[in-house]
């Protein structure tokens, strides 16, 4: 029996009939893919360590967004988010694949054994991760489903371009490899975490936040006319409970990474009350400048009388700069209710109603009875939640909790 060498099994494979179309394809779809995970990347520490004002690209609706699918428990594996394992799998797949013109003999067959072992990974993370998006999250991912087809394109080229007349060889350097590249996942997630967070290990101010939140007192919160989402209070596994000034910076920073909690499970609740750092309508604040007291109003206005309250407190944050007089309010109420779809002048003869000015007085007693020294003060189940609007923290609280 003739025995045919790695040279010329080599040979062979340089010499049969491949489509170089196919092997583009498999480098075109991981540099695709590579460049979705990577913005995918971003939005994740962003929304989980940075200061996020805005939203993803790809956040098209409370359906279809990827900041709840990065919110979520699933949006990390060992601690370092599954953009960043894409992105770096992706990577190595390109490098391999532009390496391989420079192979030969047993150097090039271990090399494509390498691109078939990638390329199959990614399809099988795809899988999985697309049956988590379908079983378990809230939200569907439109970019991340974008990587998951993109996998597919790889696997493909891979095996119609680099596959023929492979006969796969392993080489114990090729552990070594798998192991670099998984300790480079965990070294570079601690270097680009380290960039939001100053060096300080979240971690252990996780474990500090969640620890707080377990011994704090259970108070009873009453349900005081909130602007919510979510199921209701005995039907959720978790609620969470935000008081906040519409002209507070950190009260505006909050705002992504909550909804994109709320929105990244089905039984959670967000109930948000005003509590306007404005003497005019809260009498734990001395001064009064009327302006945060005027904006709580038109946020109660738009959910009382169209159901725009939610796209009325998304737009009131994302305009944050145009509201620092009451005056300058006042001239912003007739844009307002155009971007929120509602009469102008429903929302301008609302705002200083009695009913108005009752419901967001009752809100602000509601907060000073609870002795609220500062906005946001976010409670989770009865319990003030220190650093609550850190999805990390939001999600060990949500872990700690017993499922219903």
């Amino acid at each position: 029996m003739k025995t045919v060498s790695s040279t010329e099994q080599a040979r062979a494979i340089e010499s049969s009939p491949e489509s170089s179309t196919f092997k583009w394809i498999a480098i075109a779809s991981a540099i695709g893919a590579a460049l979705v995970h990577g913005y995918l990347l971003k939005g994740h520490y962003d929304l989980h360590y940075g200061e996020v004002s805005g939203q993803l690209m790809c956040d098209i609706s409370d359906r279809f967004s990827c900041s709840a699918a990065s919110a979520s428990r699933w949006s990390e594996f060992l601690g370092v988010p599954m953009a960043l394992w894409g992105l770096l799998a992706n990577l190595a797949f390109v490098t391999l694949a532009a390496w391989d013109p420079l192979t030969e003999g047993d150097g090039k067959l271990a090399n494509r054994t390498g691109l078939l072992s990638i390329s199959t990974v990614l399809v099988l993370a795809s899988i999985v991760m697309g049956a988590i998006s379908l079983t378990a999250l809230n939200s569907l991912c439109i970019f991340c489903i974008g990587t998951y087809v993109l996998s597919f394109g790889t696997m493909i080229g891979t095996w119609f371009g680099f596959r023929p007349n492979l006969k796969p060889t392993f080489k114990l350097s090729f552990v070594g490899v798998v192991f670099a590249f998984g300790i480079s996942g965990f070294i570079l997630n601690d270097q680009l975490r380290s960039g939001y967070t100053d060096g300080q290990d979240t971690g252990l101010r996780t474990a500090a936040a969640l620890q707080d939140w377990q011994q704090n007192p259970v108070i009873e919160i009453a349900e005081t006319d909130p602007l919510a989402m979510g199921p209701s209070r005995t039907e959720a596994r978790m609620t969470i409970v935000e008081f906040a000034d519409f002209r507070c910076i950190h009260c505006k920073l909050a705002v992504a990474p909550l909804k994109a909690f709320v929105n990244s499970q089905s039984d959670i609740r967000l109930e948000f009350y005003s509590w306007p750092l404005d003497g005019e309508c809260n009498t734990s604040i001395q001064q009064a400048n009327g302006a945060s007291c005027l904006l709580a109003r038109a946020v109660w206005c738009a959910r009382s009388k169209a159901q725009k309250g939610w796209e009325a407190h998304e737009r009131v944050f994302a305009r944050f700069e145009e509201w620092r007089t009451a005056d300058a309010i006042r001239s912003g109420l007739d844009s307002l209710a155009t971007e929120i779809k509602m009469p102008p002048e429903d929302l301008k003869s609302c705002v200083d109603s009695d009913a108005a000015k009752t419901a967001i007085v009752a809100q602000a007693r509601l907060g000073t009875a609870l002795n609220i020294r500062g906005t946001p003060a976010i409670y989770a189940n009865g319990k003030l939640l220190p650093a609550g609007s850190q999805i990390p923290v939001l999600n060990a609280v949500y872990k700690s909790i017993p499922s219903r």
